[in-house]
């Protein structure tokens, strides 16, 4: 049809032209025929162009059989996480067998978790600290399992406890990322319900929060089948928000969470308000990127890249690639072979917290690498990353979690770049994350980026290590979109 129309305006152009001479036709052809046939080729792609969008399709990941269309239990469960005496007995016992192994001198975290002080992290979780309390803790919030495509998905559902009439509330989705859980969430969730009552003054912008662990993470059940990788989650994320009886909301994200946040707005993204992210996933490959990263090392400004930018992207080699691969060994066993190393991990808690808590201290200050303690304690308290490991050793999930990243890298990690976001983007860049990306490169993927902020401090763990930060940043996001 469009060749049709394409023959048909050349044809009425040339007729139209014919009674010039040879030089009014060259002065006239030209112009004329770039701007007709150019205005045609517009118009047509721009009436015929949809939002390209990942197939939502659909799943089962549970064991056995799919129960018949109708018959799947979609009820809302409350759930409350317990312990007992065995269990804490059988923790105490591996802890007392703990097993010492003396570090290099001057070691440091260069090696990994430093093992003088790690004899110093057991000894405090066998004698002082109280998984009893921290239980408490993480049932002062509403937690609940509904099971979609087969598995148990658990998630927790903080509403605000007072608005005032005719506040709107917004509802948002958070998502973790490996090796946290919907435990880092903790500390900003208060600042998001109830943003007057701690200071942020921010009372025309409030959210219900829904934090989900992401299936195979903490209380989530693990897919019993091969293949369950970010789409599959982002779409039981989707039901889960519809079973809430959301029909739009906002979604937040780092780490896994960004990914998974991130096909939920290239799935359904009518659906989504609006996508903020701690993290952007970009493809850096291509001749076109070599040469932005070659030039912007000079002029910045012509590439796109601010000083800032520039600032936390370069020296290029020494910030993404050396410091990239020192940081990711554990990415490549998880994304080949998860379970040899898993099952160790999962048979010791001392292996699991060293495994767990040497990501909290490079991937919060990657200067951290220099101290004997990783400075871990002077970002989080032991209760608190303890915590986080608990979740993964009671639930027996760190196997599934590293699951993920091989069924994720086990297909083609360019699907993600080539179906872009539409919806309104923010983004909030940590001066210590893994990895920098320029609001010019993010916008190869998003489309539509709202608000873009230089954060002044913190790492890969926004929400966990600087929630105060984060939530004024979601805020004003949150306030720019309704304003569009």
């Amino acid at each position: 049809m469009w060749r049709e129309s394409l023959t048909n305006a050349w044809e009425s152009i040339m007729s139209w032209i014919g009674p010039f001479d040879y030089s009014q036709k060259n002065a006239v052809l030209v112009p004329v025929a770039t701007l007709g046939i150019g205005g045609l080729l517009l118009y047509w792609l721009r009436s015929g162009r949809k939002i390209k969008t990942i197939d939502m399709g659909d799943g089962w990941w549970g064991a056995g059989q799919r129960p018949p269309k109708g018959k799947e239990d979609t009820s809302i469960r409350p759930f409350k996480i317990e312990t007992s005496d065995k269990e804490i007995e059988d923790l105490h016992q591996r802890l007392d067998r703990f097993r010492f192994t003396p570090h290099v001198e001057g070691a440091a975290f260069h090696y990994g978790f430093n093992s003088s002080y790690l004899r110093k992290v057991v000894d405090y979780w066998r004698n002082q600290f109280d998984w009893r309390k921290q239980v408490e803790v993480l049932n002062k919030y509403p937690h609940f399992h509904t099971t979609i495509e087969g598995i148990d998905i658990h998630f927790i559902h903080v509403k605000p406890s007072y608005v005032p009439h005719g506040q709107a509330v917004r509802p948002l989705l958070m998502v973790h990322g490996w090796p946290g859980s919907f435990y880092e969430f903790y500390k900003i969730i208060p600042l998001l319900t109830e943003p007057a009552k701690h200071g942020l003054n921010e009372g025309d912008v409030v959210f219900e929060v829904i934090c989900p662990s992401i299936p195979g993470y903490a209380f989530s059940e693990a897919s019993h089948q091969k293949e369950f990788d970010s789409i599959a989650t982002a779409r039981i994320f989707h039901k889960l928000m519809n079973r809430l009886g959301f029909r739009e909301y906002y979604l937040q994200g780092g780490d896994w969470g960004s990914r998974i946040t991130t096909n939920m707005a290239q799935m359904l993204p009518q659906s989504v308000k609006g996508l903020h992210l701690n993290l952007v996933f970009i493809a850096t490959q291509g001749l076109g990127k070599m040469i932005r990263t070659m030039l912007g090392a000079y002029v910045p400004w012509l590439v796109g890249f601010s000083r800032e930018d520039a600032r936390r992207f370069y020296p290029f080699m020494q910030k993404n690639l050396f410091d990239v691969l020192r940081e990711s060994g554990y990415l490549h066993i998880q994304a080949t072979k998860p379970d040899t190393a898993g099952c160790g991990l999962n048979d010791s808690p001392v292996g699991l917290a060293a495994y767990i808590m040497e990501k909290f201290s490079t991937w919060t200050d990657k200067s951290f690498l220099q101290k004997d303690d990783g400075g871990l304690e002077s970002k989080y308290s032991l209760d608190e990353l303890l915590t986080n490991v608990m979740i993964y050793w009671v639930t027996a999930s760190i196997v599934s979690s590293m699951r993920f990243y091989k069924e994720n890298f086990s297909k083609d990690p360019r699907i993600h770049d080539r179906v872009s976001v539409y919806v309104p983007t923010g983004i909030a860049a940590f001066p210590q994350e893994i990895v920098h990306v320029p609001r010019a490169w993010a916008k190869d993927v998003y489309k539509n980026i709202v608000t873009y902020t230089y954060m002044p401090r913190g790492g890969h763990f926004a929400a966990f290590e600087e929630p105060k930060l984060l939530a004024q940043d979601i805020m004003q996001f949150v306030r720019k979109v309704e304003q569009l």
